[in-house]
This record gives structure tokens, C-alpha cells and sequence, in this order.
């Protein structure tokens, strides 16, 4: 064996303390440090991705609910019905000359509807209320034109020409 001095033995102690003390902290102490670094910055993008997808996940939810409002109330829609549900309860059934309805577009077994009805000889008053109330029904329906003349004749009564765009499920 060799033989060696205190000092020696001392220094080949610190040494050996020194290899240990440099090898634990780049090899075991810098990578934990690292990993608990990176794991944080993963963790906020992560967070922030999540946070993202409840948030679309939400309004998918409400647009779903909103397709399916509008299924609902388009597979009940006849305009053509509730209009002549509304002009007997305003007691001008017999003002409303003719309706056409003209079929537009169809899309997702969605189809776009459009209404014309003639009526003719009522006061204004009742020509307004029935405007107000095919507006207020609910239904996906958006009155799109409103054409009022005066009659010919009883200037106090008005003929009226109301187009209607409406969706119906097909």
C-alpha cells in the first residue's frame, strides 16, 4: 500500500468531498432545479390551455343549445297558420286576400321561407297589431318588407302588402 501523510490524507479527503460535493450538485441538484422550473412554466401553459378549452367548450355548449331552439321552433313554424290564428282574433280574416309562400334556400335541412300576404281595407290600427304580433310570435321568422297604401275607397282604411322571411325545418 501506499503510504501517506496526514496532510496527504487530509487533502485526498477534501478531495474526495470536493468530487462528491461538484458530481451531487451537476448531476442531482441542477437537473431537479430545471425539471422544477420547466414544470412550472408547463404547468401556467397548461392552465392557460385548459382555461382556453372550457371556454370554447362553453360556447359550443350554448350554440348547440341555441341549434337546438331553433330546430324546435322551426319544425313547429306555419306562418301561414298563425297569421290566420292572429288576423280571426283581430277579426280581419276576411281582409287577407292571398298568400304565397315561395321556398328559398335549403341548408342543414334548414329552409329559408318567404311569405307574402295581402290585406286590404283595414284600419291602421289593426294592420299595425297584426305587424306587432307576427314580430312577437316565436318563431325564427324576420318580417322583411311592409307595404302600406291607403284605400281606394275609405281613406281611413289601408291595404297592405307584409313579406315575411321565415326558417322551417325540412
Amino acid at each position: 500500500m501506499i503510504n501517506l501523510s496526514d496532510r496527504e490524507k487530509n487533502l485526498l479527503i477534501v478531495l474526495i468531498i470536493t468530487v462528491i460535493i461538484s458530481v451531487g450538485y451537476y448531476f442531482i441538484f441542477t437537473p431537479l432545479i430545471e425539471y422544477k422550473e420547466n414544470s412550472e412554466a408547463s404547468f401556467d401553459s397548461n392552465r392557460l390551455k385548459i382555461t382556453t378549452l372550457d371556454n370554447t367548450y362553453s360556447e359550443y355548449k350554448n350554440i348547440i343549445e341555441e341549434k337546438k331552439k331553433l330546430d324546435t321552433l322551426a319544425s313547429k313554424s306555419n306562418i301561414v297558420s298563425m297569421t290566420n290564428e292572429i288576423a280571426s282574433d283581430l277579426n280581419i280574416r276576411n281582409n287577407i286576400n292571398y298568400k304565397t309562400t315561395n321556398s328559398n334556400i335549403v341548408q342543414n335541412d334548414i329552409e329559408k321561407t318567404t311569405t307574402e300576404i295581402r290585406v286590404e281595407g283595414v284600419t291602421i290600427n289593426a294592420l299595425l297589431q297584426l305587424i306587432d304580433r307576427i314580430e312577437k310570435l316565436n318563431l325564427p321568422l324576420n318580417v322583411q318588407k311592409v307595404v302600406i297604401t291607403s284605400g281606394f275607397q275609405d281613406r281611413d282604411r289601408y291595404d297592405s302588402l307584409i313579406v315575411i322571411v321565415s326558417l322551417n325545418k325540412k
